[in-house]
């Protein structure tokens, strides 16, 4: 199903392209969200990498590779993005409560939701303040799930080079989180 709708989006049609896209839709909102660092720059940056989809379909080889092509436009609209936004101190995360990641547990006393509030905000600050080559691979690596070979390809870098940024990613967020009072694993 997926091929029958890739192979007519890229024949123009808009209809297939949006049943096609509402897969990945929220995976590319929330790839945007996390390395841009702030709902309004996550937001313009989706709709930048969902028009080059769009623009660029034709350059996807087939549908097995469309995930991961998928990844590499989007993340390449968000680092055109990071370098046209001026210099500015690190960005917060909070629009990642928007896509469901501070869901309030009932069951939660208030000590133990601000401290998981505190837990959060300190994660988000961490990754923002990560640099945006290590932060795309930490974010396809550990949070989308990417495998080293996909995340390779959808950066257009060797896996060796995904490793290596994928290390210092974690040490630097680790390095974070300790320096922030947050003891890690």
């Amino acid at each position: 199903m997926e091929g029958e709708l890739l192979r007519a989006a890229k024949r123009g049609d808009s209809a297939a392209f949006e049943t096609l896209m509402s897969a990945y839709e929220r995976k590319i909102y929330g790839l945007c969200l996390r390395m841009m660092g702030n709902t309004h720059d996550g937001e313009d940056a989706a709709q930048e990498a969902m028009l080059r989809i769009w623009q660029k379909l034709g350059q996807c080889r087939d549908e097995a590779a469309l995930p991961t092509w998928i990844y590499r436009v989007t993340a390449s609209a968000c680092t055109d993005a990071l370098r046209r936004r001026s210099r500015q101190a690190a960005p917060s995360l909070e629009g990642l409560r928007e896509e469901g990641f501070d869901a309030a547990d009932p069951a939660l006393t208030p000590e133990d939701a601000a401290q998981a509030s505190e837990r959060r905000r300190a994660m988000d600050e961490a990754i923002a303040a990560v640099p945006p080559d290590m932060r795309s691979v930490f974010l396809m690596r550990d949070v989308h799930g990417l495998s080293v070979e996909q995340t390779a390809r959808a950066l257009g870098v060797s896996q060796g080079t995904v490793k290596s940024r994928l290390s210092r990613a974690r040490e630097k967020i680790a390095r974070r989180l300790r320096e922030s009072g947050l003891h890690t694993a």
